[in-house]
This record gives structure tokens, C-alpha cells and sequence, in this order.
């Protein structure tokens, strides 16, 4: 999968130095703002499934009938919140001015919310199903750099792309269910209301923590678009680009390791432990090795994806080269409160993070643009790694990954 979805992150950005070039800078920061716009509405129908639903996956994968009832229970509940997120963003595009010159966009761009519910992510990924996945989003992926090749060809063709990026990723999405009823023999069947509400509750603490997360990233180029101008859009598009191979790579290690975990943590948390400081080990050098290689050759990465060497968009990239190794801190921690049903210290931290990203944004961000929202977000990502150790360090001292537990008395 690691292979795969590394192509499914190279493939994307094939495409987007040609984009600049064809669409140019501000038109290709509307087409991202538009993405991170609708992004909101996809982790809001997702309800941190891709936690919950993975873990609960895990758990029961070799109980069909309980598969099929939290299957069952889970699309019906993302069901009912696609309709809410479709009114939510209806009254956005005609009561928000700077949305109502593009309507069309912000439209096309929610296909993707009922593209992620038809291809349940947490389901394979629980399942440890993770091959499929893989090519399915690589097929998805490969189709759309080569219809973009193919078709965009000038300036006016915005809503174009966005029709074939949320149209590739619908297709895999249907593909994606009729797998899962033909191959798995997945049957879904209407739960009741009860079954429904019991998951909207259950699911209530890690779905604040992960749109917190949203809040502070993609708010970022969210509230760039009401102080900046096209341009600052379209800088800061750029390195969010360059940093999503960073992020893809981490949320690609986070998949395939978290069902693991899960298990590890139901019946042995020492052996868990020991999975993951051996696992951030490598992965720090790793990241570390990338960082620096990408600091030096900052200017010839931005000539070839903007074709020019400009000094803001070098300096930009330069300093948001910490965000990786943040996010590379922050996953061992994480993995093991959620493994270990301690969620509700994760919801906290990630709610405070959130708040200071969104609030440092608000401040900087009308003074110094794409360079404010960028420390807004390294602050951000600073304090949830501080929270998250504190809480496997400090709040539960049974899950510490790397301070010694003091021996029980006897």
C-alpha cells in the first residue's frame, strides 16, 4: 500500500505545475479553495470513521453479522449527514458574496462528500483490506492526470477540472461499493433509530477532534481567501501541495499500522508500545533525511513547479518545512489514545489546537498574509504534539512510550 499510495500522491502533483502554467496562479488558488471548502463537509459526513469505524472493524472482522449491522449503521448515519452537509452548503454559495461568482465550482466540488461515503475507507482499512483500497485510488488518480492532460487546456476551463477531479474519485466510489456488495457479500439494511443515535453519540468525541484538525488546516487557506488577494491564494496553494506528500505518506503509515495497533492494544500494550517507538524511529529519520533535502533544493522544487525561482514562495516553503516533523511527533501518541479508548484527552487537545490555528490565523493573516497563516498553522501543530505527549507521558502514565513507569509497590 505504501508503494501504491506514493504513486497516488506523485501522480496529483504531475499535474499541478502544468495547472499553474494553463489556469495560472489565482485561478489554481479559487480551484483549491473551492477543494478546501467542500473538504469541511467531507470530514463532517466522514464523523471520524476513519478511526472509529476502523477500530470497530478491526475488532469484529471475523464476525460477518456484526459487520454487516455496523456497516449498516455507519452509511446510514453518513446518509443523513450528506443531506445536512448539501443544505449547509447551499445556504454558503447564495448568502456569501465571494462564492456566489462561482456556484457552479463550489457544486461540482461536493461530489467528493458522497465519492468518500460510497467508498468506505474505514471499512477496508479495518478489514487490513488494504490492496484494494490501494489500486482503487490509484485508478482514481491515474484517470484524472490523464484526463487533465488531455482536456484542460485553457484558462476557462475551472469547472471542467473540477467535474473530472470529484468524477474520478465518484467513480471509485461506486466501484469501491460494488466490491464490497459482490466480492464481500456486504448487504446493507436500514437500522433503527436507536442503532443510529447510539453511533452519532459513540462517535461524538473523536468527530470533534478530527474536524478540529480540519478547522485549523484548511481554515488556513479558507480565511487566506477573505484577507489575501488571488495571488497569496495561489503561493500558499502551492506549498500546501508540496507539504500534502508529507501528509499523504503519514496518513498512508497511520492506515496501515492502526488496525495493528488496535489489536496490540486490546491484548498486550507493552508489545504496542514497542511497535511504535521502533516504527517513529525510522519514520523520524526518515522525515528528518526528507526536511533537509528539501530545504537545500527549495529554490530549483519551486522553479519547477511554478517556473520561477521567487524569493516569497522559496522563503514560504522553507518555513513551513517544520509541519512534517510535527506530524511525524504527533502519531505514535495519538495511535495509542485512540487504540486505547482515551479519545476524549485527544478531543481536547485537538479542540485547543484548533482554536489557537484558527484565532492565530485570524490575527496574523490580515497583516502577513500567506506568511501569517503559515505560523499559524506550525503553532497549531507545535501545541497539539505538546498536548498529545502530555497526555501519553503525563495524563495516563500506563500508555507512556518513552518515560520509564515507576514499578508498582508491593
Amino acid at each position: 500500500m505504501s508503494v501504491v499510495q506514493g504513486l497516488n500522491a506523485v501522480l496529483p502533483l504531475l499535474t499541478f505545475p502544468y495547472l499553474i502554467r494553463v489556469l495560472g496562479i489565482e485561478q489554481f488558488g479559487l480551484f483549491n479553495h473551492a477543494l478546501a471548502t467542500v473538504h469541511f463537509l467531507v470530514v463532517f459526513v466522514d464523523y471520524g470513521l476513519t478511526l472509529t469505524g476502523t477500530r470497530d472493524v478491526a475488532v469484529f472482522k471475523n464476525d460477518h453479522h456484526a459487520l454487516e449491522r455496523l456497516f449498516s449503521t455507519k452509511w446510514a448515519l453518513q446518509f443523513f449527514l450528506t443531506l445536512v452537509a448539501l443544505s449547509l452548503l447551499s445556504f454558503l454559495v447564495y448568502w456569501m458574496p465571494t462564492w456566489q461568482l462561482h456556484p457552479r465550482l463550489y457544486f461540482l466540488a461536493f461530489l467528493l462528500v458522497p465519492a468518500n461515503v460510497l467508498l468506505p475507507t474505514w471499512f477496508f482499512q479495518g478489514m487490513q483490506n488494504f490492496k484494494t483500497l490501494a489500486w482503487l485510488t490509484f485508478a482514481n488518480k491515474l484517470l484524472y492526470v490523464v484526463l487533465v492532460f488531455g482536456l484542460i487546456k485553457e484558462a476557462n476551463q475551472l469547472e471542467l477540472l473540477m467535474l473530472l477531479y470529484a468524477g474520478c474519485t465518484l467513480l471509485a466510489g461506486l466501484v469501491g461499493w460494488g466490491y464490497l456488495r459482490l466480492k464481500m457479500n456486504l448487504r446493507f439494511s436500514w437500522p433503527g433509530w436507536a442503532e443510529v443515535t447510539q453511533a452519532l453519540q459513540s462517535g461524538w468525541a473523536v468527530f470533534i477532534s478530527s474536524f478540529s484538525v480540519t478547522l485549523y488546516s484548511s481554515s488556513a487557506l479558507l480565511f487566506l481567501g477573505f484577507f489575501g488577494d488571488a495571488r497569496s491564494l495561489g503561493v500558499f496553494s502551492v506549498i500546501e501541495k508540496v507539504l500534502l506528500v508529507f501528509r499523504l505518506g503519514l496518513s498512508t503509515l497511520f492506515s496501515v499500522v492502526f488496525p495493528r495497533v488496535s489489536q496490540l492494544a486490546a491484548v498486550d500494550l507493552v508489545a504496542m508500545k514497542h511497535f511504535l517507538r521502533h516504527l517513529q524511529t525510522w519514520m523520524l529519520l526518515a522525515v528528518i533525511s526528507a526536511v533537509v533535502l528539501l530545504f537545500v533544493t527549495a529554490p530549483w522544487v519551486v522553479e519547477i513547479i511554478t517556473g520561477s525561482r521567487d524569493a516569497k514562495t522559496i522563503g514560504l516553503l522553507r518555513l513551513s518545512l517544520p509541519v512534517p516533523l510535527l506530524l511525524s511527533l504527533n502519531l505514535p501518541a495519538y495511535q495509542t489514545l485512540l487504540a486505547a479508548h482515551r479519545q476524549k484527552w485527544y478531543a481536547r487537545v485537538m479542540v485547543v489546537g484548533a482554536i489557537v490555528g484558527v484565532s492565530t490565523n485570524l490575527l496574523l493573516a490580515p497583516i502577513y498574509f500567506e506568511t501569517g497563516t503559515t505560523i499559524s498553522i506550525l503553532a497549531a501543530e507545535t501545541l497539539i504534539v505538546l498536548g498529545l505527549l502530555a497526555g501519553t507521558e503525563w495524563k495516563y502514565p500506563e500508555l507512556r512510550l518513552w518515560l520509564k513507569t515507576r514499578p508498582k509497590e508491593t
